[in-house]
Order: structure tokens, then sequence, then C-alpha cells
């Protein structure tokens, strides 16, 4: 099975959707040997998602209620198959750390939404869910 790490600040925000929108694609459209889990570089062990990305996850059909935030830690890199980063600097933070070939930016960088409205936290999961087909086609291939 791949695993595939979707890597944020905080961990309550962009990386627990792209996590769930990743599992949830897998799901649909059966793709076997796949999977998604997420982290944070500077994030919390233990703290909720976000109220909006909670919301705007159910609206998707997708829950993410149950996710609690975990930081980064050597042992989620060393079960990984692919890195993929919500910014170029939080690329640049495991550039080194991670082999390159394996770390990726998805959609040229996504925004925080943190502290948005619901339509902030709309736009973000849009971004993440076009730059996943990308991700899942090349993962599978």
């Amino acid at each position: 099975m791949k695993t595939v790490l979707f890597v944020c600040t905080g961990n309550t925000c962009r990386s627990p959707m792209a996590e769930g929108i990743f599992n949830e694609l897998v799901r649909r459209w059966r793709i076997g040997g796949l999977r998604g889990i997420s982290a944070g570089l500077a994030a919390f062990a233990g703290d909720p998602p976000a109220e909006n990305a909670v919301r705007v996850m159910a609206e998707w059909g997708i829950d993410i209620s149950k996710h609690r935030s975990r930081p980064l830690a050597p042992q989620l890199l060393e079960g990984t198959d692919a890195v993929v980063c919500m910014t170029p600097e939080h690329l640049a933070a495991l550039r080194g750390v991670f082999p390159e070939g394996r770390l990726f930016l998805l959609s040229h960088g996504v925004r925080d939404p943190y502290g948005g409205d619901m339509e902030t936290y709309r736009r973000c999961a849009d971004q993440i869910f076009d730059g996943m087909q990308e991700l899942i086609r090349w993962l599978h291939s």
C-alpha cells in the first residue's frame, strides 16, 4: 500500500481536507493500494479540525470531524511513499529531509483558509480537489 502524507502548518484545515478528499476519491474511483494521512509542521497534537473545514467537507459528503492534528514526526516520513505540501515554504522545509522525486507541491500551492468564512474554505477545497486529480493519476500510474 502506498501512503501519501499531506503536510500543512497546523494540520487543522488544508491537510485534513486533502486527506479526506484523497481518501474519498481513491474510494470512489476504486483505486486500491493508496491511502492518505496528514500532519503539520507546526501542529499541536490532538487539536480538532477547523469548524469550517468540517462543514465544507460535510458538504462534499466527507467526514473529517474525528480528525485530530499531529505534528510531523520522522516515523511518519519513514513509512511514506510521497509527501504532498500545501505551500512552497512547506516544500522548502522538507527538502533534504525527504527524497526529491517523492516530494510534491499541491496545485502550485494552496492558501491557508484559517479564520476564513465558508466561501474561503470552499475555494480551498476546490483548489485541493483540482490538484488531487493529477496527483492520484500520477500515483496510480
